[in-house]
């Protein structure tokens, strides 16, 4: 449990923040500035959670990852995790409850970060070990056909 929190110790700082602003009481708080800004910020959240995430697991850009790690870790993950916090928030909470919209725009924020993070790792990282970015096929050398 030591070594996975001090592999994941950003991405698990920036889950308990996100968990913080989705259970404490906001009924004090004024008014948003724009109408459905809720919105945006599960957005801006869950794509920084999938970015963060990220980072992790490519010790802060130093080796690129596999496209399913991408996948599960920087968008199953943080889907699943948006999915948690709204049947958390419906059922354990008295000021907060679960909304399906809350939950579709924690998606579309995984979402955007997981495409972001496909094209860092495929056009920053893997460019320095030399791989492919595309899906694991290499078109044949013209000097050898291979």
């Amino acid at each position: 449990m030591i070594g996975f929190l001090k592999k994941y110790w950003l991405s698990t700082l920036f889950l308990l923040i996100i968990f913080i602003l989705c259970f404490i009481n906001t009924t004090s708080l004024p008014a948003p500035p724009t109408l459905n800004f809720d919105k945006i910020v599960h957005v801006i959240l869950f794509l920084g959670l999938s970015g963060v995430i990220f980072f992790d697991n490519t010790g802060y850009l130093r080796f690129p990852i596999s496209k399913v790690r991408i996948f599960l870790g920087s968008f199953f993950f943080p889907v699943a995790i948006g999915g948690l916090i709204e049947i958390l928030q419906a059922y354990l909470t008295i000021t907060r409850s679960g909304d399906w919209f809350d939950f579709l725009f924690d998606g579309i924020g995984a979402f955007f970060g997981w495409g972001i993070i496909l094209l860092i790792n495929c056009y920053f990282l893997q460019k320095k070990s030399q791989n492919s970015c595309h899906g694991g096929f290499d078109p044949p050398s013209p000097k050898t056909g291979r």
